[in-house]
């Protein structure tokens, strides 16, 4: 059976950059080139319209840089992206955000064609997941710590929060890492039933919670099993109660 091509978008503030890459795509049938845009403020607006399957993004852009764009998309489901650059410094920051592939200019077809094949790999692995909620969900963060990476796994987390652009993830060992990712995104990757979100900053791991008590304007201070409180906010005190059956 023949598969459903994949809606690209291209986004790169030099025409002749996206000619040539829209001329490479020309007569590959499992690709759709559904836009481009030449900033990444046009390519966040193109992004919310096609909602395409793949971008190809350049990353330094006068408005808005491509890694700028995929950190201030808010979406349960974020498009795959190949960065293309002629750049290769941004390689592991590209990586960091869970890119598929990291294209640097100039390139050929044989190596465009490497790429889309890895997009096809992990679509086809993102629909299989589907039907499958266990396999939809993290099992463990991979953070950046000096030049190399660590492996926190998720049974680990007590307790993320947010900082900035960045989030800091509490641990059972008392560790806490600092990782270049966002509270919702976290959010739409951890499973439901073991986390839950108690504030726009703050998502918490159920089964350590260990008390509440009242704060001020309808808030509260929840009691962790680290020793550690934090606070629920009134916006998200509904669900908390719905959800830990209070």
């Amino acid at each position: 059976m023949a598969q459903t091509p994949m809606r690209a978008l291209i986004v790169d503030d030099e025409l002749h950059s996206r000619r040539y890459l829209s001329e490479l795509l020309e007569g590959e049938s499992n690709v759709c080139v559904v836009g481009e845009a030449s900033s990444g403020a046009e390519g966040m607006e193109q992004i919310e319209t096609h909602a395409p399957d793949i971008v190809f993004l350049d990353i330094q852009m006068p408005d808005l840089d491509g890694l700028e764009l995929v950190e201030r998309i808010d979406s349960s489901r974020l498009p795959l992206f190949i960065f293309v650059t002629g750049y290769s410094e941004y390689a592991v920051r590209a990586f960091e955000v869970e890119a598929i592939d990291y294209l640097c200019k100039p390139f050929d077809k044989e190596r465009l064609l490497t790429a889309l094949e890895r997009a096809r790999r992990r679509m086809n692995l993102t629909e299989a997941a589907m039907g499958n909620d266990e396999d939809r969900w993290l099992s463990w963060l991979s953070i950046r710590e000096g030049t190399g990476f660590i492996f926190v796994p998720v049974d680990q987390i007590v307790w993320i929060e947010a900082a900035n652009k960045y989030v800091v993830v509490h641990t059972t060992a008392g560790g806490a890492f600092i990782a270049r990712l966002t509270i919702q995104g976290l959010q739409d990757r951890l499973d439901p039933d073991q986390f839950i979100r108690i504030h726009r900053s703050t998502i918490v791991r159920k089964s350590a919670v260990r008390g509440l008590q009242p704060f001020f304007h309808g808030d509260y201070i929840v009691k962790l099993a680290s020793g550690d409180e934090v606070t629920l906010s009134r916006n998200f005190r509904a669900s908390f109660f719905d959800e830990m059956g209070g």
